[in-house]
């Protein structure tokens, strides 16, 4: 099976269940570097903000049915309705995002219980991520 760069994967030994995500480089949150790099696929998207020259972690996201453009467009869009986390902080700073790609639900609801704490999918006893950064910006 053909891996696309920064897809992540599972490895699994009896009940347990390793994975492997490997971050994008970080991409500023600008409309047209959005549209025009990240892929309208599932995944999980973190979103940072440059303060004093050090970007901090604000939040984590899966996302699932519209996409990761979709919904990294959505957050940066003045006239979304819907709801932002952290929508002036977003909205109000230079931002940047990471993405990585999964086509697995019961996978990013396992990943979302390491990151956030939220409720697994049940499926394994143990579960153990292995973050591969890139600390990498991408430009145009």
């Amino acid at each position: 099976m053909k891996r696309y760069p920064y897809q992540g994967f599972k490895e699994l030994r009896g009940k347990e269940a390793r994975y492997v995500i490997p971050w994008s480089p970080y991409i500023e949150m600008d409309r047209y570097l959005l549209h025009g790099i990240v892929p309208s696929e599932g995944g999980l998207l973190q979103v940072f903000v440059n303060m004093r020259g050090q970007l901090f972690h604000l939040m984590t996201e899966l996302c699932y049915y519209g996409g990761l453009r979709n919904r990294s467009r959505e957050l940066i869009d003045p006239l979304y309705v819907g709801k932002i986390p952290h929508k002036k902080i977003i909205q109000g700073h230079q931002c940047f995002m990471r993405y990585c790609l999964f086509t697995s639900m019961p996978d990013m609801e396992d990943i979302m219980y390491y990151f956030e704490g939220s409720e697994p999918s049940g499926r394994y006893e143990e579960i153990y991520v292995d973050e591969k950064e890139c600390r990498k910006v991408r430009k145009v």
